[in-house]
């Protein structure tokens, strides 16, 4: 699924999230597509807190900034 497209780039992801263990596990998995190359991640996370969840995102998004993608 498209999450974000701009004319740099598009980053294409799907999350999840495991309730039925402890701690949950949420994960954030799906690629960058920029200049012609493809980036593909994945993110996977403990979740203690509902506001944890939108911590997958962020993760991906600081990941990408470090190394000069976004």
């Amino acid at each position: 699924m498209v999450v974000e497209q701009t004319p740099d780039y598009i980053i294409r992801a799907k999350t999840g999230w495991a309730t039925k263990v402890a701690p949950q596990i949420g994960w954030y998995v799906g690629y960058l597509e920029k200049n012609k190359n493809v980036y593909f991640f994945a993110v996977n996370i403990d979740i203690r807190k509902d506001k944890d969840l939108a911590a997958r995102k962020e993760l991906m998004r600081r990941c990408f900034k470090d190394l000069r993608l976004l």
